[in-house]
């Protein structure tokens, strides 16, 4: 059916100015997201120290929706330049292009919903357990996704993506990933928020001139970086699940408007993905700003139950362990991968011997979030 007064030549055209300006913006944060990758403020990364995984993600989401752009504007060139008379071809459902840009758009969100997933995977110890209703809900939306393809595919008459025999197969996929969205994002930050209450009464002391550590408690409303953290998920998954919440809207009400928010949501996937990556690094490099010479006072980063602090004569890090359930062992030990980060001070030893050096951090795969 479609809304009267936005015609589907409009919702194209408007489609297609939207999703390239925010493809200028996802662009540039890939950019910035390749540089937080494969390099630090002071040196560029062994190939050993890359992220891959997280490098081919943003190199794919960037390739499909590139990919998504030019079918769009060649779209619009058949329909009014190469198209005789009224413009056309944009209500053949079955269109070689229609159906590659419905392609295109689920693939990105799948993409998307299997990288908050894998992060939620990694903060819960790599539990499966956890994120067992997740990947359900990311097969459901596998098989609303083939489900949709294949009516698009055959099913061969003049009609819109919101069309009556599409309504079933794409209400499920996006009532799947919001669900999805909101369940995970809600996993991430429980996990993250309850490690932090715990961590809250204290922060480890280095006294530089004896070497000592002592724990302490913190400040009530002081910031940490699990606190940051929290804002950057709470952020970017705002901005994805609200992208999609407007795209379910739409579609249900069978709005042209549909193609305008959809070709936007394909590149604010990227852009969210790669703004955590970039944020991530930012607080890397706040973190290492904030390293002073003689005492370091920090929040403990990950979780403890019983804080404590492990010196050698080459490092001092701290330890953190907690019951990752109260009737398994007490001993057992949650490594919190929030940033897969370590953090470690090399010199130490030298402080230790009365030395003025300042003792260093290093950050590892801090963009992994």
């Amino acid at each position: 059916m479609g809304v009267p007064d936005f015609p589907i030549t409009e919702a194209q055209i408007t489609g297609l100015f939207v999703e390239s300006v925010l493809f200028g913006i996802h662009l540039l944060t890939f950019a910035y997201c390749v540089r937080a990758l494969t390099s630090t403020p002071t040196r560029w990364r062994a190939p050993s120290e890359i992220n891959w995984a997280m490098l081919v993600v943003s190199v794919v989401l960037l390739a499909n929706a590139g990919f998504d752009v030019v079918l769009g504007y060649y779209h619009n060139l058949k329909a009014f330049v190469f198209f005789k008379g009224e413009p056309g071809d944009f209500d053949g459902i079955s269109n070689w292009i229609n159906v590659s840009k419905s392609l295109t758009v689920v693939i990105q969100t799948m993409i998307g919903d299997a990288m908050l997933i894998y992060r939620c995977w990694i903060i819960h110890n790599c539990s499966f357990l956890v994120v067992a209703l997740p990947i359900l809900l990311w097969l459901g939306c596998f098989a609303s996704t083939i489900w949709v393809i294949t009516l698009e595919a055959t099913l061969h008459s003049n009609a819109l993506v919101v069309a009556k025999q599409l309504q079933p197969a794409g209400t499920s996929f996006w009532a799947l990933t919001i669900s999805l969205n909101i369940i995970t994002t809600g996993l991430l930050l429980w996990k993250i928020w309850s490690v932090d209450r715990s961590n809250r009464r204290y922060t480890g002391t280095f006294d530089g001139a004896g070497g000592s550590g002592t724990t302490r408690k913190s400040k009530k409303g002081s910031h940490t970086v699990l606190r940051n953290v929290m804002r950057i998920i709470v952020e970017s998954g705002l901005l994805y699940s609200t992208t999609a919440l407007i795209t379910f809207i739409t579609f249900i009400t069978q709005s042209s408007g549909v193609y305008v928010i959809t070709d936007a949501e394909i590149q604010i996937v990227g852009i969210a993905f790669n703004m955590i990556i970039i944020r991530a690094a930012i607080l890397a490099g706040q973190e290492n700003a904030g390293t002073t010479m003689g005492r370091s006072t920090r929040s403990v980063p990950l979780q403890i139950v019983h804080p404590g602090i492990t010196s050698t004569m080459g490092t001092t890090e701290l330890n953190t362990t907690t019951s990752m359930n109260t009737n398994t062992n007490m001993n057992s030990k949650m490594e919190v991968h929030v940033l897969t980060t370590q953090y470690s001070t090399d010199n130490f030893s030298k402080t230790e011997r009365g030395g003025d050096e300042e003792s260093q951090i290093r950050d590892d795969d801090k963009e992994s979030l």
